[in-house]
């Protein structure tokens, strides 16, 4: 496959920027939609020598489109919570399909400088953008922090549905591919995936998110559900896990009582105040 260039035109409509990634089966360009005046990504088919059989590689590829094509219309104020599908096509480089951008930072970038003063409202926003995702009956599958774009906000979106597929469907050409700690076991034997699959990546994102926070111990008893190596023990529900983060938000945006030493300490000041407020007119 010859390697697309900078400023290369497809479609007659979309001006390739500059390369965002580069994986076992794709690459992924940014690009500039000169018709709508919008930033868009352009995904190619492009195995490589470490990726699935070429057969393989086609219908994951084949299937991530038609996944790409009915994520749900859903937004935050104006923030996209998924990938808008624009078109798809084939050229001289091969297969491809164009999807809206989605700016912000990775979860992963944010992470890495540091805990978020935001990680409770990130950890909320990322189980109602999974809870919209979920109520359509898609699976993400490749849940963890370098798919997640959040916002200045705190907003969330998910990218990437390279692993997604709808509630109880079977993906045999991608058996066994997934990111390692964040893919849970049903899905490395190659079993059909539902809901729970997501809350076992959700948990571990969740458990390097939330490192350091003050929770309390049912919210705790949640998380550590979640990454039960048993589908069946994963009972929790997503509700139920943005209600625990919501209330420890809540709690410690309340104002918190001064401390005692504080109050005796401004007593004594405002009576010595007084004092030397009388002092002052008594020798006058």
């Amino acid at each position: 496959m010859m390697a697309v260039q900078r400023n290369e035109v497809v479609a007659n409509r979309f001006q390739v920027v500059h390369r965002l990634a580069r994986t076992a089966h794709s690459i992924v360009d940014l690009a500039y939609d000169v018709r709508d005046k919008q930033s868009v990504v352009i995904k190619r088919l492009a195995p490589t020598s470490h990726s699935l059989p070429i057969r393989d590689a086609a219908r994951a590829f084949l299937r991530e489109i038609k996944m790409a094509h009915a994520l749900p219309e859903a937004h935050y104020g104006e923030w996209p919570c998924f990938p808008r599908f624009i078109t798809m096509g084939r050229d001289r480089h091969g297969y491809y399909y164009v999807q809206s951008y989605i700016p912000g930072q990775t979860l992963a970038s944010i992470l890495a400088a540091g805990h978020p003063q935001d990680a409770l409202t990130i950890a909320i926003n990322l189980c109602w953008v999974l809870r919209i995702l979920h109520a359509h009956g898609i699976v993400h599958g490749d849940l963890h922090p370098e798919n997640i774009m959040v916002g200045v906000r705190g907003e969330v979106a998910l990218i990437d549905f390279g692993l997604s597929r709808y509630r109880c469907q079977l993906a045999p050409e991608v058996q066994g591919i997934g990111r390692p700690l964040y893919t849970p076991p049903e899905q490395l034997a190659g079993w059909p995936l539902d809901e729970r699959s997501d809350f076992f990546a959700l948990g571990w994102v969740l458990h390097e998110l939330l490192d350091g926070e003050q929770l309390p111990p049912s919210a705790h008893a949640l998380i550590e559900s979640m990454l039960d190596p048993f589908p069946e023990n994963r009972q929790v529900t997503l509700a139920a896990v943005q209600a625990e983060l919501a209330a420890a938000r809540d709690e410690r945006l309340q104002p918190q009582p001064a401390p005692p030493w504080f109050i005796n300490g401004l007593i004594i000041t405002s009576i010595t105040v007084i004092a030397l407020l009388y002092l002052t007119l008594f020798w006058r």
